[in-house]
């Protein structure tokens, strides 16, 4: 057994076996001393009966005590963050915050429906290249609505090749609670710069952020070298402390609004789903006859060139003549629909926004009007 003190102090302060005893004495009249030694017997097997049942929650509290330990250990900075309003993208003033002599310091923050970025910096006293600093990272808000959890290789535990376990994101829930919720978000980039989340169900109207930061350290590429048995990075943890900041989300992000265009005239073999106007990003999904087969067939061509042909043949146009590839493209779970986000925002409004379609050598101007 791991830790035979926990289990111990665990059953004296549960079950007091006098205390059981006496209450069951107390009931019975006569025959002390042949009672007294059934009443033992009772009460030894109320105890074995009663551990019993609650064996796997005593042994989870052990686990739990054992294996997070070394996070209730952790020295932890925290800071709240104040804002300035100058434009959509909000600059946060201060300081690096050192410990470790590592400093952390988020510049700014922007969230529209399907958009969060955080623009930070991670300052080494050492000689490392940027590119490869690491770190894990959580993002939660004052409802317990987590945006994402992101594991450093130190807190993610390889059990098997099958298994792995997630102890932060573990340890974060049990100390949020239950009614957390984890939302359905796409990771699209962590680096030192800062975070980048896409979510196609739309972000949570947050009044708080909280950001978590921990396991500071680096990767050392050792793919190229003949010593390592493993063709994977080596990661150097520099710090166990983690960085705590709460950000005051300005006003504008929590109570944005979208705006909902659709087309202005019915075309055969193109259904616009959705067609939602951010502050940053016009986000569509379309079903179009035979572009689910075209995208298909680009998964042999080089990036740059199906870049080049998917967006040659599907894009937005405004009224000023000016281009929209898609930053972003797929499919999704429904049958034929794509999934697209144009960096054209409401600012455009006061433009004509046309989707363009060019497939099979046929070539479809729509305009999209507000609802």
């Amino acid at each position: 057994m791991p830790d035979n003190k926990i289990f111990k102090e665990f059953l004296e302060s549960t079950y007091d076996r006098e205390k059981n005893y006496n209450s069951i004495c107390s009931k019975i009249k006569g025959g002390i001393d042949m009672k007294k030694k059934i009443l033992n017997i009772v009460a030894v097997l109320l105890i074995v009966l009663v551990t019993g049942v609650t064996a796997k929650s005593v042994y989870a509290k052990i686990a739990w005590h054992i294996e997070y330990k070394e996070y209730e250990n952790r020295n932890v900075i925290t800071r709240t963050l104040a804002i300035d309003e100058n434009n959509y993208s909000e600059n946060l003033n201060m300081d690096y915050v050192y410990q470790d002599a590592i400093g952390i310091k988020i510049k700014s923050l922007m969230i529209t429906n399907d958009y969060f970025k955080l623009d930070m910096d991670i300052k080494l006293n050492e000689d490392i290249n940027k590119d490869m600093i690491s770190y894990g990272y959580a993002i939660y808000d004052e409802n317990n609505n987590i945006y994402e959890v992101s594991e450093s290789p130190k807190s993610e535990k390889k059990v098997s090749a099958k298994k792995i376990i997630r102890t932060y994101t573990k340890k974060l829930y049990q100390e949020l609670g239950a009614d957390s919720n984890f939302l359905t978000i796409n990771q699209m980039g962590k680096n030192n710069s800062g975070i980048v989340l896409m979510s196609t169900n739309g972000f949570p109207q947050s009044k708080k952020l909280y950001i978590r930061i921990f396991d500071v350290g680096y990767s050392i590429d050792e793919t190229n070298n003949e010593e390592s048995k493993s063709n994977e990075n080596k990661y150097v943890c520099l710090s166990d402390s983690e960085w705590q900041f709460e950000i005051d989300v300005p006003e504008k992000f929590y109570k944005r609004t979208t705006v909902e265009l659709v087309p202005s005239k019915e075309v055969k073999g193109i259904v616009i789903n959705k067609a939602e106007l951010t502050e940053t990003a016009l986000i569509m999904k379309v079903n179009i006859n035979n572009f689910v087969d075209f995208l298909m067939s680009g998964r042999d061509m080089e990036t740059e060139e199906f870049n080049k042909s998917s967006g040659a043949a599907f894009y937005i146009s405004d009224g000023d003549g000016n281009i929209y590839t898609a930053s972003s493209i797929g499919t999704t779970q429904n049958k034929d629909e794509i999934s697209a986000r144009f960096g054209i925002g409401k600012d455009a409004l006061d433009k004509k926004i046309f989707l363009n379609v060019s497939l099979n050598d046929i070539q479809t101007r729509i305009e999209l009007v507000q609802k």
